[in-house]
């Protein structure tokens, strides 16, 4: 799952494996900012455009239920 943010110009890379890319776009190229397992399931982001932060709804979080993670975005 892909999700932009426009303020940051900046793009969310969710796959199935839990792992997440982070790009910045600069004009019509993107680079690479990181990338990570987030958590198992967490194939699904979306972008709050107003504060940046991104949600991963995962089916098991901590407790064994399905869970909202929330990530605040790196400055």
């Amino acid at each position: 799952m892909l999700a932009y943010d426009q303020g940051a110009q900046r793009l969310y890379v969710a796959a199935e494996s839990g792992t997440v890319s982070v790009f910045d776009q600069h004009g019509r190229h993107l680079t690479g900012d990181g990338s990570g397992h987030l958590a198992d399931g967490a194939h699904v982001v979306v972008v709050d455009p107003t504060t940046g932060h991104t949600y991963y709804p995962v089916p098991t979080g901590h407790d064994g239920h399905p869970a909202l993670l929330e990530q605040e975005p790196n400055p």
